[in-house]
């Protein structure tokens, strides 16, 4: 018994002495870190606010493309199609072919307006609704339009789905409503592609600011690094003050950026809301939720790590110990 006790308890010893050792290198890096971005304020915050514009930008142009999805949805109609129903069907072929048109996967539902309703609806929005009195019949066909789906609000299906219904018999035409939804389509596609080029762009440019802060870093440091080189320090021990720098300079830039999109956001609200009482409706701006602030700020502190990383590796291998 006592032989099988005293193996666990030393296993227990070491891995406290482990943990102690661990917890002890994680607080010398972090207190170094401290204390170096203390020592250099100045140059420590100019490199802050430069990383803090450059994820700003691509953040704002994010919040563009996010508000016009948002503007379309609530400015802009659904695309719809409007069937127009051949005048020599009879009233039970008119509901067969109603029933037809419900039956295609690409429908939600389906607005049916008789001939009757049809000439009312003329009158009312055309003006001129004297002249159809002068005639002997009604010249209007019945109409049904057709709302589609959420997930055939695409102008390529939309299309196949318009040419397939002017096959079906007792349809004379098929008008579908989408040359704003396509312009609309391109539009965000366009703002959307812009959004990943300049993201790409400040991305390289972060990377290579926080790398050459982290780089003019240990060059001012390399006597203390050759140092502990000589004295049999690990490359890991080395490298921790350096990746939890480049992981601090990424958080509090991300910080920054946040607010600096905060107040982008209040200085354009008062805009928008004036330019949307000309068009008569309100529209808010949409600012960053929880979650795109909380991966902004963690995408920030692995680009400073990957960056410091990098960087810091790169340079170790070039020094040499006198």
């Amino acid at each position: 018994m006592s032989a099988n006790i005293k193996p666990n308890k030393s296993n227990e010893k070491g891995s406290n002495i482990f943990f102690c050792h661990w917890r002890r290198q994680i607080g010398y890096a972090w207190r170094n870190t401290f204390n170096n971005f203390t020592q250099h304020i100045f140059a420590s915050l100019l490199t802050v606010f430069v990383i803090a514009i450059s994820i700003t930008l691509p953040t704002i142009s994010y919040l563009l493309w996010k508000n016009a999805n948002h503007a379309s949805d609530q400015w802009y109609p659904t695309p719809n199609l409007t069937v127009y129903i051949n005048k020599e069907l009879t009233s039970t072929q008119t509901t067969e072919l109603i029933s037809k048109l419900k039956s295609y996967p690409e429908v939600e539902k389906i607005e049916y307006l008789s001939r009757d309703q049809t000439k009312e609806e003329f009158k009312t929005w055309s003006g001129f609704g004297n002249a159809l009195d002068l005639l002997d019949e009604n010249p209007l066909p019945a109409v049904a339009i057709i709302i589609p789906k959420e997930e055939a609000k695409q102008t390529t299906i939309l299309h196949a789905f318009q040419s397939k219904l002017l096959e079906i018999k007792g349809v004379d035409d098929v008008q579908l409503d989408d040359s704003w939804f396509t312009r609309l389509t391109a539009l965000t596609d366009m703002v959307k592609s812009i959004v990943w080029v300049i993201s790409i762009f400040m991305i390289g440019s972060v990377s290579l600011v926080i790398g050459n802060s982290i780089r003019l870093n240990i060059f001012a440091r390399r006597q203390v690094i050759v140092v502990m080189q000589l004295i049999g320090a690990t490359e890991g021990f080395i490298l921790r003050p350096f990746l939890y720098n480049g992981m601090l300079i990424g958080f509090i830039s991300a910080i920054f950026a946040l607010i600096l999109s905060e107040v982008f956001i209040f200085q354009i609200d008062s805009i928008i809301l004036r330019v949307s009482a000309i068009f008569g409706t309100k529209f808010t701006i949409k600012g960053l939720s929880w979650d795109e602030s909380i991966l902004i700020v963690l995408f920030s502190i692995i680009l400073g790590w990957l960056s410091a990383m990098i960087s810091t590796k790169k340079y170790l291998k070039t020094m040499r110990i006198a």
